[in-house]
Parts: C-alpha cells; sequence; structure tokens
C-alpha cells in the first residue's frame, strides 16, 4: 500500500455493524483495518485479559473507553482506567489484566494500517 495522499480516502463505519470476533478473553470488534482508508486500524476491544505479546509492524495506541485495570509495557506496569491514553511502539512487549468482576473497554489505534493477515500485524509472544 503506498502511503501517498491519493491512497488515503475518507470512511464512516459504525460500531454497531461491525461483527463481535471472540477471543480467548473477550471479543474484539475490528471497525477499520487492513488499512481500509489508509490511516489506522480501528479496533474496539473488552477483554478480562490479555496475554503477553508484541506486534512488530505497527504501533498501537490504546484509549481505554471502561473498567479498571493494569497494563504491562516491557518491565514497567501501569494502573488503567477510562480516559487512560497508552502509547505502545512497535516491539515492545505488553499484557493487561482487568481489576476482579471489571471488564476492560478499549479502542486500538493501529499505525500505520496493516491488514490483519499481514504476518507483521499478528500478535506473537515476546522473545519468540
Amino acid at each position: 500500500m503506498s502511503d501517498s495522499p491519493a491512497s488515503k480516502q475518507p470512511i464512516v463505519r459504525y460500531l454497531d455493524k461491525t461483527p463481535a470476533l471472540e477471543c480467548p478473553h473477550g471479543h474484539v470488534r475490528r471497525v477499520i483495518t487492513g488499512g481500509a482508508g489508509g490511516v489506522a486500524n480501528v479496533h474496539v476491544v473488552s477483554v478480562t485479559e490479555g496475554s503477553p505479546h508484541v506486534h512488530s509492524g505497527y504501533d498501537e495506541v490504546y484509549y481505554v473507553l471502561a473498567g479498571k485495570g493494569r497494563i504491562s509495557l516491557g518491565a514497567q506496569g501501569q494502573p488503567l482506567r477510562p480516559g487512560a491514553a497508552v502509547v505502545i511502539p512497535a516491539g515492545v512487549p505488553h499484557a493487561l489484566e482487568a481489576e476482579a468482576g471489571q471488564v476492560l473497554e478499549f479502542v486500538i489505534f493501529g499505525v500505520p494500517p496493516v491488514p490483519i493477515e499481514d504476518e507483521r500485524a499478528r500478535p506473537r509472544k515476546p522473545g519468540g
């Protein structure tokens, strides 16, 4: 995909029109993915836990909408609550866990937009 301005297109998508894809600890809705629009992937996630993983092909920004918990970024841990914004550069191992009885709901912005089929987009275990 070219990063030229001509390859970037306006796009409007709706969360309520996006199917939920189940994952081991919740679900994800890939509102915009695969580079549609040429700006960023936009996913809305609701989970109680996220296993330690790393992405090599893109940076992520998490914006927490609901729930409380913690995120591990490499060796550092940080609390999470609604309104938190977390920047995760490509290659930084990360994991999260909701507090007991909580579900973390957040938006993930992935930049640059990478199709989910692209190997660089797939989460892998740190060091793997």
